[in-house]
């Protein structure tokens, strides 16, 4: 199979060429080279997305949930029997890694088969009262839903969000980021010979237009989105005035802990995956290490050596370890960030610079960094940097190292270090963040509720409990109806 040379919206089960005047070009960062033609939609389209939805949504929202499972499985069959396309389209389109982009696709075919277990599993509750009467507690699909994409890990994100959005009987309308929509399309692809026309829909719209209009559509029944805090707020104020659910999954800035007692081989490894997963671009990254004084100098100069060991290079390449920043803005902004970091005086140790050798003139890469002697009021320590930006803190104790982490107005994740079990509850549980890790980073299995505290979202997924953000909950009160009361 081979990716398209142009892509237009997929809407009813098949791509619809008549989608908006808007046209761009999809370009891989490692090199800028043209993937495909991406033609956006306009508000036309959107209104087809939506009404096509809407109409599926009237058979797909009655069937029967052995049924959905059934689809819900055969699209993790269809995942799987082509997981190295897949992530061969999410390397060449976000700069991942093949390495990590081929783990991925096969932790989103375990969160389809694991959402068709979960809805089977589902019952509905039956009370019944001292009066004779019953009460069910039934939960109903909410009708049309619209699940808005980032760049950095779109087939995984997605997973997150379809698989319990079909489980519970919605429809859906997935708005990709502009950045890297082709794996999406091309899972729209791959799948319409599984899923019923107009269940699964891909909105190609730009956030400024169509975008902002799809927010703001009255036929739309909830939103679920990941992105920065800032556009999640936006996303926040449209829904709430539209009295319409959302699911934020936003910013982090998480804290890394590692106690002078850790098995420090293991933390070194997991430090490193926490920040250098797909080159930083992730909500959930240790970007901010908090090392003990005892263990600082140490195991600082373990990492530094490790980051300029890297392999910088073509993502598609399975020896590259470290791949670009997703297009030339968000490596500006990165670049920006190492110099604010500078010039607030920290210790840059490594990295810091654009990479351009090796015939990567025109890539967007950035070498492994380093900052050391990091304050905690820095802006480099308190805003997303979204890249390959490790910035390095000093703790005292247990007290200090909480309070330290709890000092940011992000709580997404956090990480500990230490074979001290009551040390490792004690701080795990002082800490505010969604998921706290020990002697690991980064797990996310299904099961695993992620959502974040704070300004890191609002709601939880990957774990069953997402079925409920995605249904309406009845209660259906029945009284037999023998005795005639008389309350006037």
């Amino acid at each position: 199979m081979e990716l398209m040379k142009k892509y237009s919206s997929f809407i009813g089960g098949k791509f619809v060429d008549d989608s908006g005047e808007n046209v761009r070009q999809d370009r891989n960062p490692s090199d800028g080279s043209v993937l495909a033609e991406i033609r956006y939609a306009d508000t036309k389209v959107l209104d087809l997305a939506v009404d096509t939805a809407g109409e599926a949504y009237r058979t797909w929202g009655k069937t029967q949930r052995i049924y959905r499972a059934g689809v819900l499985n055969r699209m993790a069959d269809i995942m799987e029997e082509n997981k190295d396309y897949l992530a061969s389209i999410e390397a060449m389109d976000v700069g991942k890694p093949i390495g990590e982009a081929k783990l991925q696709m096969e932790l989103c075919v375990s969160e389809y088969r694991y959402f068709a277990a979960a809805i089977l599993s589902q019952d509905d509750t039956l009370v019944t009262h001292d009066n004779g009467s019953l009460s069910a507690v039934l939960r109903e699909p909410l009708g049309v839903v619209g699940l808005i994409l980032p760049w950095n890990a779109p087939a995984m994100l997605l997973s997150w969000k379809a698989a319990p959005a079909l489980a519970a009987g919605n429809c859906v309308i997935v708005k990709p980021a502009s950045a890297a929509p082709l794996v999406i399309l091309e899972l729209a692809r791959l799948w319409a010979e599984a899923i019923p026309a107009g269940v699964f829909n891909v909105l190609l719209a730009a956030g400024e237009g169509t975008g902002e209009a799809m927010l703001d559509h009255k036929g739309i029944d909830k939103f679920s989105f990941t992105g920065s805090t800032a556009v999640g707020k936006h996303v926040g104020e449209v829904t709430g005035r539209n009295i319409v659910p959302c699911t934020l999954e936003l910013g982090g800035k998480s804290a890394n802990i590692v106690f002078e007692d850790a098995q420090l081989e293991r933390a070194l490894q997991y430090a490193m995956l926490a920040i250098l997963s797909t080159q930083g671009e992730v909500c959930v990254g240790g970007s901010r290490l908090l090392l003990q004084e005892s263990i600082y100098d140490k195991f600082l100069d373990m990492l530094v050596k490790k980051f300029e060991s890297l392999k910088v290079g073509d993502p598609t390449d399975p020896s590259s370890q470290i791949g670009p920043m997703i297009d030339e803005k968000q490596m500006n902004r990165v670049l920006e960030y190492i110099r604010i970091g500078q010039e607030e005086g920290a210790r840059l140790m490594c990295g810091g610079t654009r990479v351009m050798s090796e015939g990567r003139d025109r890539g967007y890469f950035i070498a492994p960094t380093i900052f050391a002697d990091v304050d905690n009021d820095m802006r480099i320590a308190r805003e997303e940097i979204f890249g390959p930006v490790l910035c390095v803190l000093k703790f005292r104790d247990e007290e200090d190292a909480v309070r330290i982490a709890n000092n940011s107005e992000y709580g997404l994740g956090a990480g500990v270090w230490t074979k001290n079990l009551s040390r490792a509850f004690r701080v795990g549980r002082a800490l505010e963040a969604g998921t706290v890790w020990v002697n690991d980073y980064l797990t996310s299995t299904p099961g695993n509720p992620f959502g974040g505290y704070k300004k890191s979202g609002i709601g939880r997924e990957i774990h069953k409990m997402a079925l409920d953000n995605y249904s309406n909950i009845k209660n259906l009160c029945m009284c037999p109806d023998e005795d005639v009361p008389e309350f006037f």
